[in-house]
């Protein structure tokens, strides 16, 4: 796995967990907010740091996200991706990543009724390596998705909702409970589909609040079954929109910082 892989898990990975100092409970409604374009996100854990640029057009939309690792004790990263979007009309059809500046990927993204159905990515020889299959409740949330690779079965994950937030996160394996604060998130200006698109199904960006806990089981039913604390203490704006987190996990009594991250905005 390449340290782009490992940018876009703990970025904007299927099971990236955040919560709050915050004991806020969830209201049902909206917060009033004033909605900010999210510019750039920097990750740091472990391995090194972590970043995320998104640029706009003059219409607002993102066309373009810039990411690139740097290990610690390097001074210029060790991989630099970008993604080029395309639209048709408000929604994105399909996208162009490339990896140091050499063709990575291609993806295409299809809908019904202008719900996203499907996002299959191709290697740059042409040939299909990950395909997502989307579905949706009543609501029009994002109910779940089912995840291949080359044509494989890798992991089947459902969403259950309340009050705009992702409260239980299910997959083959593993089980989350989570709450949430009251705030907006980073992605609070993306569409629906879009917060699938340029989240890469982070938990996080599919509810309308931040997660304040998460207390996931893994390996659900195994003899290595195990269950870990996730909580974050964040710093908001003026506008109550975050701007750090610093996530921190429980196992067994010890309490370890797994990462700090910073949002900008515009």
């Amino acid at each position: 796995m390449n340290k782009l892989n490992l940018l876009l898990i703990i970025l904007f990975g299927f099971t990236v967990l955040s919560c709050s100092s915050d004991n806020d409970e969830p209201n049902n409604t909206s917060p009033e907010q004033t909605e900010k374009k999210l510019i750039k996100i920097t990750e740091e854990d472990n391995y090194g740091v972590y970043k995320n640029i998104y640029i706009y057009n003059s219409e607002n939309k993102v066309i373009e996200i810039e990411s690139s690792f740097t290990e610690f004790g390097q001074n210029i990263p060790d991989d630099i991706h970008s993604i080029i979007f395309t639209y048709e009309n408000d929604l994105v059809i399909s996208a162009t990543e490339y990896e140091n500046d050499e063709l990575y990927l291609t993806i295409e993204y299809n809908y019904v009724n202008d719900k996203l159905a499907e996002k299959i990515s191709y290697t740059s020889n042409g040939t299909e390596d990950e395909k997502m299959e989307f579905f949706y409740n009543v609501n029009g949330e994002l109910n779940g998705f089912i995840f291949y690779v080359e044509g494989i079965l890798q992991q089947e994950v459902s969403y259950v909702y309340s009050n705009g937030n992702v409260t239980i996160s299910e997959d083959n394996y593993d089980h989350s409970e989570i709450s949430h604060d009251t705030k907006p998130t980073p992605y609070s200006n993306f569409t629906d589909t879009n917060k699938i698109i340029f989240g890469q199904l982070l938990i996080q960006s599919l509810s309308d609040n931040n997660i304040v806990n998460e207390i996931r089981t893994y390996n659900v039913g195994n003899s290595n079954e195990s269950i870990r604390n996730y909580e974050t203490t964040i710093t908001y704006d003026s506008d109550n929109y975050p701007t750090t987190k610093i996530v921190t996990e429980t196992y067994n009594s010890n309490t370890t910082t797994i990462s700090t991250t910073t949002f900008e905005y515009e």
